[in-house]
């Protein structure tokens, strides 16, 4: 499903946001967005290729937990909402569920809980994991307005991007997933 013409009425949740070439906006610019709630009230998500400039272990260290046995294991920045806390996004392997955390789709669930991050720094947390600081977050039809004007593509999850490191990979791979890359992109728009 591909569309840029959306009701506030229809729930876009979950999808993914693939921002188009020529998105002005310095933060997200090139960026690709699990969305994972979408109402009347406004739409929330996490922005899968930005890579944050400290690893796990430091950030653990930084509130005071163990360092877990996580090697250099990146930390991702969900958005400019709210940079300071964290949101870990994880496959559902049967283990443990969290305070507040939500199934996105079937076996991906997110969790703001900070008993997700005590189970991770003792090692026994979910193995397939990505923390995010901060979300992308939109105000009653900020969203809709914004896909009104062209400037997000949407599609289905691809669960295929989730936690890489090559943030302009994964926006091109994003595009492709569509059948298109970011010259033909550009081209269409410019014709249409």
């Amino acid at each position: 499903m591909v569309s840029s013409s959306i009701s506030a009425e229809a729930d876009l949740a979950p999808s993914m946001l693939i921002a188009m070439p020529g998105m002005d906006d310095g933060f997200f610019s090139r960026s690709v967005i699990l969305l994972v709630e979408h109402s009347s009230d406004g739409a929330g998500g996490v922005v899968l290729n930005r890579v944050a400039p400290l690893d796990l272990n430091t950030l653990l260290k930084s509130t005071g937990l163990d360092e877990a046995p996580l090697g250099g294991h990146p930390v991702w920045v969900g958005g400019p909402v709210s940079p300071q806390a964290g949101l870990v996004l994880y496959f559902d392997e049967g283990g443990d569920r969290y305070d507040h955390d939500v199934e996105v789709v079937p076996g991906l669930r997110l969790s703001a809980s900070m008993n997700v991050l005590r189970d991770l720094a003792a090692g026994k947390g979910p193995k397939k994991f990505g923390l995010y600081l901060g979300r992308a977050g939109w105000g009653p039809g900020q969203l809709e307005g914004e896909l009104a004007s062209g400037a997000w593509l949407t599609t289905e999850p691809d669960l295929s991007l989730l936690f890489a490191t090559d943030g302009d990979g994964v926006w091109r791979r994003a595009l492709q997933s569509l059948g298109t890359d970011e010259q033909h992109v550009v081209r269409e728009i410019a014709l249409a």
